[in-house]
């Protein structure tokens, strides 16, 4: 059970901050400990420079305050999981078209015990309110929907967090077979999309008002391929050589 250090929980734009101590109290309930925040609000913001002197998420906390006191703050989604070998979005909605295979809960976790001991997993949840956006939902190699009742179909922030390390744990105490295929970090993918970007656009395959769809579309193509880094490498190579050669013609 080792890997469940390289589990990071990540929550975008936290409006509620008991929500935050009750989401650090079931990670570590789960052997889990590494958590993020991209943009929290302000009031989540001074709530936690309070710690112990009368703050809510603290008081949530109940003997996970270390969690609080090591938790790191960012203001990008990219930021939080650049490092990751394999992010998990998490939605309630229903989108035209997702960049990863849409999972349950413990098809996630076995997806999450296969990866998790060659580096970094993110599991990555968003606002109360509204979830997470289009564009963050595309950085997610994976994308895990909790069946529930269509009469109150989202869940507490702090209670999706619960029950999706608690799959995690149980793949743990009987994982599946780990990943043959060392995975590209999240970073190095981001550059190969970022320079897919341009070159579909250059060469006039999509327009700038379909570009994101176009993009999207290659995202979740190549998702299934469980890119390495030198995979990763290599197409970049052939799309800054094809760029070159546009531009130059051969070289001699």
């Amino acid at each position: 059970m080792s890997w469940l250090k390289n589990i990071r929980v990540v929550l975008v734009g936290s409006q509620e901050p008991m929500n935050i101590g009750a989401a650090a109290r079931a990670i570590q309930n789960f052997g889990i400990s590494d958590l993020r925040l991209v943009a929290p609000e302000p009031r989540v913001r001074q709530d936690l420079e309070r710690r112990q002197d009368g703050s809510l998420a603290y008081r949530l906390a109940v003997h996970a305050e270390e969690i609080l006191d090591h938790l790191k703050v960012v203001e990008s989604l990219p930021a939080a999981v650049a490092d990751a070998r394999l992010v998990v979005g998490t939605t309630v909605r229903e989108r035209e078209m997702y960049t990863g295979a849409v999972v349950g809960p413990k098809d996630m976790a076995q997806r999450v015990a296969q990866v998790a001991p060659q580096g970094k997993v993110a599991l990555v949840f968003g606002r109360e309110a509204s979830g997470l956006t289009t564009d963050e939902i595309d950085l997610s190699q994976l994308i895990v929907r909790i069946p529930t009742s269509p009469k109150q179909s989202s869940l507490n922030l702090a209670q999706a967090v619960l029950l999706l390390c608690y799959e995690v744990f149980n793949a743990a105490l009987d994982p599946p077979e780990p990943a043959r295929a060392q995975l590209a970090e999240q970073e190095a993918l981001e550059q190969l999309f970022d320079d897919l970007r341009e070159y579909i656009f250059g060469i006039g395959f999509t327009d700038e008002k379909r570009l994101p769809y176009a993009v999207r579309r290659f995202r979740r193509l190549l998702h299934k391929a469980d890119l390495t880094p030198g995979e990763v490498q290599f197409l970049r190579g052939f799309l800054h050589q094809s760029r070159w050669h546009a531009r130059h013609g051969k070289r001699p």
